[in-house]
């Protein structure tokens, strides 16, 4: 994609998380459908169908980073980047496929990568029809979807994945497995330093409006060193993830997984310890229901045990030649 081009996709994004941002945790379905109307509106899930793709892995993931940065109600990792992914890498693998209507990704119950035979849940489902699934040997079935499942990240749809009338429409090989494990670590590392970052911007913000005992909050040294702290942090999410997002571009699927797994592993620390920080700046307030502070709070903690845990990431790191959807 064209540096310009890029830029002007970037900015539709960001306009229109501008106009469906929500303001609380009571985001009406009618609110939902009209957003994700709006999202799909702007034809992002074109960016990546064909075997050459339109946007770069880097492109997808600033993407995904300004997505992050926004309280939304809406799917975009699921059915924008990782669904339209796993059919781009059967079809660059000689997999002719059709694609019908809208999907997203089914995980396990636990939201960690499908392995073994046990349920499945559609993640990050709001306007999807149809989940696909990538199993432990590489075989991609779509499921249909049931009733809603239970989540701690208030404004993300999850659904029921019924593995009863599953329909097989592929195999990725093991070069494919561990390409599509490096995206989607990739790209849900790269939503949560938007989130991070955004809330850490939002916590510097009120520092400088808080008064307390005569002075904003933000003069005293103790506020000062955590938000740097925390500033710290966000930044070491976002030269691990985008360094990461480089290697799918530019390197062959086991050094991509390699950078992701480093990634995702610095992400599930840093951002989460950074979101902290800025819950303790944001003091009682960001206790309350009505604040957003606990929505990205929400966000950040799904998002780092989401598709695999830190202790399985570091083993990966330590194992290099393990397969990849076994200890991921």
């Amino acid at each position: 994609m064209e540096a310009e081009e890029f830029r002007l996709v970037r900015e539709a994004l960001g306009a229109f998380a501008a106009d469906h941002r929500c303001a609380s945790a009571k985001a009406a379905p009618a609110q939902r459908a009209a957003a994700q109307k709006a999202l799909d509106g702007l034809g992002l899930s074109e960016l990546r169908r064909t075997v050459e793709p339109l946007a770069s892995a880097q492109e997808c993931a600033l993407l995904a980073e300004e997505y992050g940065r926004h309280p939304l109600a809406t799917s975009f990792l699921g059915t924008v980047l990782l669904a339209p992914e796993v059919l781009r890498l059967l079809e660059a693998g000689g997999q002719s496929l059709p694609y019908e209507g809208t999907s997203t990704i089914a995980l396990g119950r636990d939201l960690r990568f499908a392995t073994g035979d046990g349920e499945r849940v559609a993640w990050d489902a709001e306007g999807a029809d149809g989940a696909l699934c990538v199993e432990g040997d590489g075989s991609v079935r779509v499921l249909a979807l049931g009733d809603a499942a239970p989540t701690t990240d208030l404004l993300r749809t999850v659904r029921v994945a019924r593995t009863h009338d599953a329909r097989a429409i592929g195999r990725l090989d093991r070069q494919g497995q561990r390409a599509w494990q490096a995206w989607a670590l990739v790209m849900v590392s790269s939503e949560l330093v938007g989130a991070a970052g955004s809330f850490v911007e939002q916590a510097t913000a009120y520092a400088g409006d808080r008064v307390q005992y005569g002075r904003p909050i933000g003069s005293y040294q103790a506020v000062q060193h955590l938000l740097a702290d925390a500033t710290v942090a966000v930044e070491a999410c976002a030269s691990a993830t985008r360094y990461a997002a480089w290697c799918l571009d530019h390197a062959d699927p086991d050094a991509a997984l390699t950078a992701a797994r480093v990634a995702k592993a610095e992400v599930d620390v840093s951002a989460l310890e950074a979101v902290y920080a800025g819950m303790q700046v944001f003091g009682g307030i960001a206790q309350t229901w009505e604040h957003i502070a606990h929505l990205y709070l929400r966000r950040v903690r799904v998002g780092a045990t989401l598709l695999t845990g830190t202790a399985q990431l570091l083993t990966a790191l330590a194992l290099p030649d393990s397969e990849p959807l076994e200890t991921p």
